[in-house]
């Protein structure tokens, strides 16, 4: 075995399965004011965020209810003003709910946080914080250990009104941070075995999840499965399937697991014979057949848009991104001609 290292984040408790968020209740009692962060359609079109505020009881010192898409600063610093003051924030929702609360927490000083994810984008791990800077069209953002929740809350019942698109592209989402991880990151003991097993599981369960999305075991295994795609990401390099998913979704609106269904098939055929053979025939055998043929496949199968097209993403703009990477500007324009 190689010699590295292993950078552990601050999460420190995960509260997973069925009737999860009851400890909420148990994770406020220690707080004096505690403050939840959500999106509009959670709390004007289901009953979670009641739910929410009646566990918080009577810590609960507010509720912000429009952090929007892609995390607009304007909505990161109006959060950021009504939760002023309190020792607990709690997000509910999905990535770009949970990096606007990561991004409250720093703008506070980094008062305890607890997420309950509603999507498998996987923001509920990372220190990498992305924030929309809204006059110039791009995601920009921090990373900053300390903005990692210490606490996560996996429940099924929670993604019960996540909508069927949203629901199975962020589980891409999460497929293409195992893929990246294993493709990119090296031998490593621990995001090999995890990443390896959370692709599995992802391309076994997103396809029973579409045709019983009631089940409430199958998005249990899904949660595990993204947070096991997700499991170190202080030692989870991006690649190129990611980096171009976010400079596409904050410049065109694209949401960013629909994002990964257009670029990460295409990365992964460019790729095709650049990475080291292993770790490309332990993806095969994960996926269960060809990795870019696996994915291209299971994005059809979910009935999931793949096409930059399908946004109205100009031919004549995809030039000047690829630009913008460098030595990888003519794998970049490769990816993005192949999703157009």
């Amino acid at each position: 075995m190689r010699r590295g290292t292993h950078t552990f984040l601050r999460t420190e408790r995960v509260h997973f399965g069925a009737g999860s968020l009851q400890e909420i209740r148990e994770e406020a009692r220690s707080a004096d004011r505690a403050f939840l962060v959500t999106g509009r359609t959670l709390s004007e079109e289901t009953g979670l965020v009641r739910r929410v505020e009646e566990l918080l009881g009577e810590r609960h010192a507010g509720t912000f209810a429009r952090m929007g898409q892609h995390t607009p600063g304007s909505a990161v610093e109006r959060a950021a003003e009504a939760a002023r003051g309190a020792d607990l924030l709690v997000s509910l929702g999905g990535g770009s709910v949970i990096d606007g609360t990561k991004a409250v927490a720093r703008e506070l000083g980094y008062p305890r946080h607890v997420a309950v994810p509603t999507t498998l984008s996987g923001a509920e791990w990372a220190h990498r914080v992305g924030v929309t800077d809204e006059a110039a069209g791009r995601k920009a953002g921090f990373r900053d250990e300390r903005a990692v929740p210490p606490v996560v809350v996996l429940d099924p019942e929670a993604t019960a009104h996540t909508p069927e698109r949203l629901w199975l592209s962020t589980g891409i989402r999460a497929l293409d941070h195992a893929v990246e991880g294993v493709l990119y990151g090296g031998e490593h003991p621990v995001t090999d075995v995890t990443g390896l097993e959370g692709a599995r599981r992802l391309v076994r369960c997103l396809p029973r999840s579409k045709r019983e999305p009631e089940d409430l075991e199958v998005r249990a295994q899904l949660q595990v499965a993204a947070w096991l795609a997700y499991f170190g990401p202080a030692n989870t390099p991006m690649g190129l399937s990611h980096e171009l998913g976010r400079r596409l979704g904050a410049s065109y609106g694209i949401p960013h697991g629909i994002t990964s269904c257009m670029t990460l098939a295409p990365s992964l055929e460019r790729m095709r014979g650049r990475v080291r053979a292993d770790r490309w025939e332990a993806l095969r055998e994960a996926l269960g057949g060809d990795p870019a043929e696996r994915v291209a496949g299971l994005v059809e199968e979910l009935g999931l848009p793949s096409r930059l097209r399908e946004f109205g993403v100009p031919e004549g703009d995809l030039e000047k991104i690829a630009a913008e990477y460098g030595e990888r500007a003519e794998d970049a324009l490769a990816i993005l001609r192949a999703a157009r």
